[in-house]
């Protein structure tokens, strides 16, 4: 398979397992030239990185909004801001400007926290319900001389 043929793939995994992912990428990036959109979406595939363990989660609107909000905030990393805007930097054939730059990077970075949060959120669970379970039944070894 050649690299379009990979792109478009990615793309379409996405548009299809994580439809508020576009949603929101379209809302935020949305220029005339579509150089942010392209870039978000590159960078969204990267994230979530096709039918992985991460890929295989299901971001709602709610949880991406969270997102949004909490890098809007201050409360995510800087460094991990700074390493998303390397990687930016480093697309090809996609010219941005600071603001369309700062704008994916925010972007990204709130589905970075979408899948932490989420994650978190279903480790909690999980550690819930094994608290909450029965205890299996008893068992008794007996000793035959």
């Amino acid at each position: 398979m050649d690299m379009a043929a990979l792109a478009e793939h990615a793309v379409s995994w996405l548009a299809t397992r994580q439809p508020a992912v576009i949603r929101l990428l379209e809302r935020e990036l949305a220029t005339p030239d579509g150089d942010a959109l392209a870039a978000g979406v590159e960078m969204a595939c990267r994230v979530l990185g096709g039918p992985t363990r991460i890929g295989r989660l299901r971001l709602d609107h709610n949880v991406l909004n969270s997102g949004l909000a909490a890098v809007r905030s201050g409360r995510c990393d800087r460094a991990m801001v700074r390493s998303l805007r390397d990687q930016i930097e480093e697309l090809p054939r996609v010219v941005l400007t600071p603001y369309e730059q700062d704008a994916v990077a925010t972007t990204v970075a709130a589905i970075l926290w979408a899948i932490l949060d989420l994650n978190l959120r279903e480790s909690e669970e999980a550690a819930a319900a094994a608290l909450e379970a029965p205890p299996g039944p008893a068992i008794t070894l007996t000793m035959v001389a």
